[in-house]
Parts: structure tokens; C-alpha cells; sequence
């Protein structure tokens, strides 16, 4: 009887110490962080505008309000607050028209507090070139033949962080290429002329009916971390190319055709009206050997003609030469032939 009473007792008195334990476990969580290092800044470039995000790494802190203070290191002035970040209710705070230069080492403080208590008062340091997110640019593809446009859309007001002359020490815009196992990347400075909206780059020298991506991102100089924007894909259309090549090839069939009908009807007409005449029998030569070109001189006669029949055997021969040099030309070039008008 007197053990059971004793185990009873034992077993109150651990229930008793476990509570205490669990509830003062709890308020030493529970209670205010201050320092420095409390919170994590991440600043982020989207949609063009610069954001700063923060997480607590305690997370049984949980605030309901947040005031954000800066200073710029350089300048080694006072913290001040951030008019639009102000006792805000969410994590993060818009520094667009705030945080101007590039090149600055900014230093954030974070105030979060829940009702009349600060619950957090941590502090960080941010400098843009190496700690900023670049997230990819909106940009629209337009296909043609044999080249790309590329249309990165910039909005009107670019931020004041991305106005210094000295930006492209910093980033470049990369149009990247992509066909197959071949990735070629296109970077470009980034300066007042590149961002501008509605900026257009041309990809050319392309092969037609081929699929080609394209992605569009910003690219630190620094090596860092870049965030690529989601490819967009496109099948060049096929090109005139291979039409217009099978045309030209039967054109000049035609026209080779049409030469040597014009050629062998010369010589046939010529022989008929007597200006030439050729031997019918072959010079008589050894066995295996094909005659020269000096029997065929040999065997070649001319009439004796008239000054009417020189002329006239004259003429069909300018008259065949004219003929064959048009058939030779393009049809814009030939001369003697223009287009037909209404």
C-alpha cells in the first residue's frame, strides 16, 4: 500500500517537472531575439523593380509588423526609416526609387514587433553587384526564314539602380541560342541603348525548317548565380531557297536545250541554202587512232559566194549569236525585252 502511494507520488512529481520544462522551454523561445544576425536579407531584381525580402531564422517569432531602416556605409549616416516599409504586415519591402547606386554597400535594419513589444532587431549587408537576383526579362519571339527577332521588353521608368553608365561593369543581358546540341549566347552590354523599351535583337544566318529556342536572362559579371528565363521554342518555316533552286535548275536545262536546238538548227539551215558544207566520208586512218583535228580541217570546203550570199549567210549567223547571248541572260538583264504594261 505504502510503495503504491510512493510510485503515485513519483509519477505526479515527473508529470509536475515535464510541464515546467515544456512551458519554460517555450518561453525561452519565445523570447526576443536582438541580435545581429537574426534575420536573412535577400534583395531581388523582378520585373525590374528591386525588392528586399527577409526571413527570421527563429521561426517561433512570428511578428506582425515590420519597420525597415537603412544607411549607406559609405556615407556613414544615421539609420533612417523607409517611408513605404513603415509598420508593414508582410516580409518583404519595394527599394526601387530608394536604393540608387549600384556600386553602394547598403546596411538594412529590420524592427519586427507585435503590438507594444520589439520582438526581433537584427541587421544585415547588401551590396547589389554580388547579392542581387537577376530574374529573367519578358520577352516575345518572332520568327522569319532564316533569323530571329528577339523583343526583351523593358518597361518605360527603369529603376535608378540600373541608370549608372558604370552598369555594364556589373551585368550583361545574354540572348541565348539553342538548336539541338548547339547552344551559342549572344551578351550584349547593358548601357542606355540596350535597355529601352521594346528592345529588338536579331538572330540571323539561320537554317530554314529548323527548330530553334531562345532565352533571354541577365548574366553577373561576378560569376555568379544566373536565373534563367523558360525557353521559347519555334520552327522556322521552310525556306524559298529549295523552290527557287528547282526552278532555276529545270530553267537551265530549258535554256541549254533551247541553245543547242537554236545552234543545230543554224548549222541545218546554213548547209541547206550552201553557206558551209561538210564531207560525208571520214578520213582514212590506222586502226584504233581517231583523227586529229587537221583532217577535219582538211575535209572542211567553202563555197565561193556572192556579196548577197555572204550577207545573207552573215546575217543568220549575227541572228544566232544574238539569239543564244539572250537565252543566256536573265530575263531582267536580256535586252530587247520589257515588261508588259497595262
Amino acid at each position: 500500500m505504502l510503495l503504491s502511494q510512493n510510485a503515485s507520488a513519483m509519477r505526479t512529481h515527473n508529470l509536475y517537472l515535464m510541464v515546467y520544462i515544456s512551458l519554460m522551454f517555450g518561453v525561452f523561445q519565445a523570447l526576443p531575439d536582438f541580435s545581429q544576425d537574426a534575420c536573412i536579407f535577400k534583395m531581388t531584381l523582378r520585373n525590374f523593380r528591386v525588392i528586399l525580402s527577409w526571413e527570421l531564422k527563429n521561426h517561433s517569432i512570428v511578428p506582425t509588423h515590420y519597420t525597415l531602416w537603412y544607411t549607406i556605409m559609405s556615407k556613414q549616416d544615421d539609420m533612417k526609416a523607409v517611408k513605404d516599409c513603415a509598420n508593414i504586415t508582410g516580409s518583404f519591402c519595394d527599394l526601387t526609387d530608394v536604393w540608387e547606386n549600384m556600386s553602394e554597400n547598403y546596411i538594412p535594419r529590420l524592427v519586427g514587433s507585435r503590438g507594444n513589444a520589439t520582438l526581433v532587431n537584427c541587421s544585415g549587408s547588401i551590396f547589389p553587384p554580388l547579392n542581387m537576383s537577376l530574374e529573367p526579362p519578358n520577352f516575345e519571339i518572332i520568327r522569319f526564314t532564316d533569323h530571329i527577332k528577339v523583343r526583351v521588353k523593358f518597361p518605360p521608368d527603369i529603376p535608378k539602380i540600373l541608370r549608372g553608365e558604370e552598369l555594364h561593369f556589373y551585368l550583361s543581358l545574354v540572348i541565348e541560342e539553342e538548336s539541338g546540341e548547339i547552344v551559342k549566347k549572344h551578351k550584349l552590354q547593358m548601357n542606355a541603348k540596350t535597355i529601352t523599351e521594346n528592345f529588338t535583337y536579331v538572330i540571323d544566318n539561320l537554317i530554314p525548317n529548323t527548330s530553334y529556342c531562345v532565352s533571354v536572362y541577365f548574366e553577373p559579371t561576378d560569376l555568379g548565380k544566373t536565373m534563367k528565363s523558360p525557353p521559347k521554342c519555334t520552327l522556322l518555316p521552310p525556306g524559298e531557297e529549295s523552290e527557287s533552286s528547282d526552278s532555276a535548275k529545270i530553267g537551265g536545262l530549258v535554256t541549254t536545250f533551247l541553245i543547242v536546238a537554236v545552234f543545230v538548227s543554224t548549222i541545218i539551215l546554213l548547209r541547206q541554202i550552201g553557206c558551209i558544207c561538210l564531207t560525208n566520208k571520214l578520213p582514212k586512218v590506222l586502226p584504233g587512232y581517231f583523227p586529229s583535228g587537221r583532217h577535219w580541217k582538211q575535209r572542211l570546203c567553202w563555197r565561193s559566194f556572192t556579196s548577197t550570199e555572204r550577207r545573207k549567210c552573215g546575217i543568220i549567223i549575227m541572228m544566232m549569236m544574238k539569239v543564244t547571248a539572250i537565252m543566256k541572260q536573265p530575263p531582267e538583264q536580256a535586252r530587247g525585252v520589257t515588261p508588259c504594261t497595262d
